[in-house]
């Protein structure tokens, strides 16, 4: 238990190399972020479907085979309920990484080609900017 009387150190705040504008408010450097709102968001949900380790696994395993794969192979791959599957498949499908088809009373999933080519894009121009600086 922390004693009642004791003085709260506070570490002083060192100044961050490489700022971006000056000390008082209302600098004359404007700053605006080089992405638009509408990429953001779009970038933002394509990550999101993706920011799980159960999809990222969906994922790599479509990926990884050409073609389509029946959803009772998938189920099979993992140690979860069918729903579980299912969410997780759905939320890559409404985010746009997979495809289904369905045959008879099978769904069969895919990756779909380019799926991730705005993260790719993303990331390069990120790299682009850092090893410019």
């Amino acid at each position: 238990m922390a004693q009642p009387d004791a003085a709260i150190r506070v570490k002083p705040r060192k100044r961050r190399v490489g700022k971006v504008g000056g000390d008082i408010a209302g600098s004359s450097l404007s700053v605006h972020p080089s992405m638009r709102a509408e990429e953001a968001i779009d970038l933002a949900d394509l990550l999101h479907a993706l920011a799980d380790p159960t999809r990222l696994q969906m994922v790599s395993l479509l990926a990884e085979h050409p073609g389509e794969v029946c959803v009772c192979d998938i189920t099979g791959s993992f140690d979860l309920d069918q729903s579980t599957i299912s969410h997780h498949l759905r939320l890559l499908r409404e985010a746009g990484v997979i495809d289904c088809v369905r045959h008879g009373v099978w769904a069969y999933y895919f990756f779909r080609a380019g799926a991730l080519e705005p993260i790719k894009q993303l990331l390069k121009r990120l790299e682009r900017l850092e090893t410019a600086q």
